[in-house]
This record gives structure tokens, sequence and C-alpha cells, in this order.
């Protein structure tokens, strides 16, 4: 490996940097990237605070639902097809397995990105995201349901109003006193003293 004189701190990223650089294949740096989209889109578009908070929870969940079926679709793709098409290139070449498991997970990776995830997110994602929507709805109808009021004002009744006869309605500028003053007559037999 050649480390020579480094502290030990670089010995170790050096020997983590060889290690990934001998057996690296095509299929870590795509799931590696899928991972951090996954997180990084729907994050960065929860932050915009300008949209709409319905839409940017949709298109949030919709980039996260995008990013798993990408990362299930490379590695579907790696298992089932990288190792029967490399012994059977090997078989009909004579060539080296290894080599030509390299290139044959290189053209997985390839043809999964080109065809298999946008065919895939086609297929799943539209069903997902209704499936998805009709849940939603169906929990916004029940909490509609519930009629929850916050700082509830209560109705207030209409007063009484008592009409007075038209016939005893006298006129003038002090007329509404006069009309108090005989509907609501002081009561004089009252024995409280006033004074010594």
């Amino acid at each position: 490996m050649g480390a020579g004189n480094l502290n030990p701190i670089l010995k170790k990223i050096a020997k983590a940097a060889y290690n990934l650089g001998d057996h690296n294949d095509p299929l870590n740096a795509v799931l590696a990237i899928a991972i951090f989209k996954g997180i990084n889109r729907p994050l960065f578009t929860m932050m915009d605070k300008e949209s709409d908070p319905k839409t940017k929870r949709y298109a949030a969940f919709r980039e996260g639902l995008t990013e798993v079926v990408a990362a299930s679709t490379y590695i579907i793709t790696n298992k089932t097809l990288v190792k029967p098409i490399s012994k059977y290139l090997e078989k009909k070449t004579g060539g080296s397995l290894g080599k030509i498991t390299h290139g044959i997970e290189f053209l997985g990776v390839c043809l999964s990105a080109v065809f298999l995830i946008p065919l895939a997110c086609n297929l799943l994602l539209n069903p997902i995201m209704k499936g998805v929507s009709k849940l939603t709805h169906k929990k916004e109808q029940e909490t509609k349901g519930l009629d929850i009021k916050e700082n509830v004002v209560p109705t207030l009744s209409k007063p009484i109003v008592q009409h007075l006869p038209a016939t005893n309605v006298p006129k003038g500028p002090n007329s509404l006193v006069v009309v108090l003053q005989n509907k609501y007559a002081a009561n004089n037999g009252g024995n409280m003293k006033v004074g010594a």
C-alpha cells in the first residue's frame, strides 16, 4: 500500500480509500447517490418557505419515494442479472470473471438508470401517491367531522324588548326620560334612614 510515514489518522483514511477503490463496484456509488438524494431533496423541498405546505409535503414525499424505487431497482438488477450474465459470458469468452462482473455491474447500473427506474416509477408512483392521498384525505375528513372549536364565542340571545303602548308615549326632547321614570317608579316605601 505504501502509506509511508503518515500519522495514524491519515493511515486509516488511506487504507479506507485503498479498500474502497480495490473492492468498489458501481452499485455502491449509485446507492450512495440515491441515499443522499432521498434525504436531501425532500429536506430542501420542505425548507421552501414560499410554497404551500400541502404541495411541499406531496413533493417531498414523492421525491423520497422516487429514490427508494431507484435504490431498490439498482439492487434488484444487480442481484438478479449480474451473476448469471457474467458466468454465461465467462464460459463463452473464457475471460476473467472479475473483469466481466465489473463490466456487467456497470451496464446493469446504466440499464437501471436509463430504462428500469423510469419504468418502475411510472408503474409504482401514481398508485402509491393516490393511495396516500386517499388516506390523508380520509384523515382530514375525520378531523373535520370532530367539530373541534377553539376560542368559541357563545351565541348571545336576543334581548327581550317590551313595547309600551303607543298612546302613552310623550313627545319632546326628554320623552325617553319620562317613559323610563314612569316605568321604573321609585319605591318610596323604604325605611332607610340617612343621617342621625
